[in-house]
């Protein structure tokens, strides 16, 4: 009889294999190819914006370049990256010629929670930056999002950048610039 060596050194080699294999796929997934979506911002649904109440339409902005990131309340990745969308906005929101050209949004899906849970959600964790709630999830399908979180960048109804997971604000601003 063959004796199994494997013990508890083998499932931790093989949760570790699982692991980095999942790991590779968002990062090859990370970079979405740039595809014209300009149809997709002009005909996405009103959102409402969770604290001011009020409804937005995307293609109010489609003369600027739209930073828009989707997220979930209960994504550990999404709330580790809330300081850095907030530097991310507040570096956005400081800068002149950023904030002529720049809207930045994060939308969230009603899988989230109701209003009221969301908004205090909003408050707790600081959130500085306008949050919308997506009721119909057709934008976040039409543009593919499949894992959270995760930013597109989009200039001239295009898709220039794409970034699956939290990032560093400097980092954002550096990509950001670099499309304007």
């Amino acid at each position: 009889m063959v004796k199994n060596n494997w013990g508890k050194n083998g499932i931790f080699i093989a949760l570790f294999i699982v692991l980095i294999s999942f790991l590779i796929f968002v990062i090859n997934y990370n970079q979405v190819s740039s595809k014209e979506v300009s149809n997709y911002i002009k005909y996405a649904p009103e959102m409402k914006d969770v604290l001011t109440k009020k409804q937005v339409s995307l293609k109010d902005y489609e003369d600027k370049v739209l930073v828009l990131e989707f997220f979930e309340t209960w994504c550990p990745a999404c709330v580790s990256a809330i300081p850095e969308l907030n530097k991310f906005y507040s570096i956005i929101q400081s800068d002149k010629d950023l904030n002529e050209k720049v809207k930045f949004f994060s939308i969230l899906s009603s899988s989230s929670g109701d209003e009221n849970y969301i908004t205090e959600f909003i408050k707790s964790k600081g959130i500085k930056y306008p949050v919308l709630l997506e009721v119909k999830p057709q934008l976040s399908y039409n543009l593919g999002v499949r894992y959270i979180p995760t930013l597109f960048v989009i200039k001239d109804g295009k898709i220039v950048y794409s970034k699956v997971g939290p990032e560093k604000a400097e980092k954002l601003i550096e990509n950001l610039r670099k499309v304007l």
